[in-house]
């Protein structure tokens, strides 16, 4: 079934979105006692992963920079992004939550393309505001993206993404030029567009995140992107 949010909306990156403001690497986060307590619902061990691993210098930084934001956690059982979020001080909105299904640390990165995040919205419309999404972990950065759509349907626009910790080359959370002109001279555009929105992933490439972009950069071709999302169904 076509999500007809993603042909009306236009949910290309602005000019100049900048990389993911991050704390620590996920080894460490990981390894803090009170990390798997946190990730499923207790909120005094996420309080405290949160203050072993936030810097102190970012925070200040961000409120500096974006002082009139709102933050936007991804809500849900785990709750170490409201508490990062409680962390940086700025006001906090609550009215997206994640719907919990399998894991998505346990998907391979095609599932988790084609396996898009459900939410339950507690509000048709947000106040027309400027948030900063806040999560723990972000790897391909699905989650943040769609969230972000959400976001965008309500009429509202996202500034930033804040998290503790990203997986390796996802700060860059929009698609640079760079990758967006190699897949431009690898892939037919028409063929690309004809995937992507055949199978409900977004309308065109460009609202992809970087990571996802360079995950469609290691197959050959078209046809061998859709034989390996058929496998995942």
């Amino acid at each position: 079934m076509v999500d007809v949010d993603r042909l009306v909306y236009d949910f290309t990156w602005d000019p100049g979105f900048p990389k993911g403001y991050g704390h620590t690497s996920i080894s460490y986060l990981k390894a803090r006692i009170g990390y798997e307590k946190a990730k499923n619902g207790d909120k005094k061990a996420a309080d405290s992963v949160v203050r072993q691993c936030i810097k102190h210098s970012k925070i200040q930084y961000i409120r500096q920079l974006y002082p009139n934001a709102v933050l936007f956690p991804v809500l849900g059982i785990n709750k170490l992004p409201l508490a990062l979020a409680e962390a940086i001080g700025l006001p906090v909105c609550t009215g997206i939550y994640v719907i919990q299904s399998a894991k998505r640390k346990e998907l391979t990165a095609m599932q988790r393309l084609l396996n898009k995040p459900q939410f339950y919205i507690r509000y048709k419309y947000f106040p027309p505001c400027e948030y900063i999404i806040v999560d723990d972990i972000v790897t391909q950065g699905g989650m943040v993206a769609e969230l972000r759509r959400r976001i965008i349907i309500s009429g509202g626009k996202v500034l930033a993404i804040v998290a503790l910790a990203y997986a390796t080359g996802s700060h860059n959370i929009a698609p640079i030029q760079i990758i967006l002109e190699k897949i431009a001279n690898k892939f037919d555009e028409t063929e690309l567009t004809s995937f992507l929105t055949e199978y409900n992933i977004t309308s065109k490439i460009e609202e992809l995140t970087n990571s996802q972009c360079r995950y469609l950069m290691h197959f050959k071709s078209i046809s061998n992107i859709k034989k390996k999302a058929n496998k995942n169904l």
